[in-house]
């Protein structure tokens, strides 16, 4: 794959942008972490002819690493995501960076207001409800975790890389409940 994306035919036909996606790909599923960071900040540093393609590559792997909690790479893509220029886009990724990498659960109020002000639709609000519910696990409240969690799964894709997150803390959080009502 990552020779192909690299042919000058393939990248005429699908263009730049497509081709150094498949070869991103391809070097992280090849676990070649020198190659792949190089790439990862090539990519980060290209201008591509679309914004919207760099914004839906900013926003799908800062999310990506955000939920594997690796700091080096979402930090690397958050940097970008704020020179990116979109302060709504910059302000939720800062805080469920916030909320994932600095474990901070200090946020409920403030994301529950932008939720109330109907600034965000679609991933990032089903983002925005998870990290309120990944706070409230942080805090030890169950119940309210739950229901955001839940919240948030109405948001997404079913693909949508926060799926299978949530289902784990769905699962996690029940496992308590499952425990006491086994030993009663």
């Amino acid at each position: 794959m990552e020779k192909l994306a690299d042919m000058a035919m393939s990248r005429r036909l699908l263009g730049a942008y497509t081709c150094d996606l498949y070869k991103l790909r391809a070097l992280y599923l090849g676990k070649d972490v020198p190659r792949f960071e190089a790439m990862l900040q090539a990519m980060i540093a290209a201008r591509y002819k679309n914004p919207a393609d760099k914004k839906s590559f900013l926003e799908q792997y800062f999310h990506t690493f955000l939920l594997k909690e690796n700091k080096q790479y979402a930090g690397w893509l958050l940097e970008a995501i704020r020179d990116f220029g979109d302060a709504l886009f910059t302000r939720y990724n800062e805080q469920a960076y916030a909320v994932m990498i600095d474990k901070r659960s200090d946020l409920i109020e403030t994301m529950d207001s932008q939720i109330d002000a109907k600034q965000y639709y679609g991933f990032p609000l089903g983002v925005i409800l998870f990290m309120i519910a990944r706070q409230y696990e942080y805090l030890d409240d169950t119940d309210n975790a739950v229901l955001y969690y839940n919240n948030a799964k109405i948001c997404f894709h079913p693909k949508a890389i926060y799926i299978p997150a949530i289902q784990d803390s769905l699962k996690r959080l029940a496992q308590p409940g499952v425990e006491e009502s086994a030993r009663v």
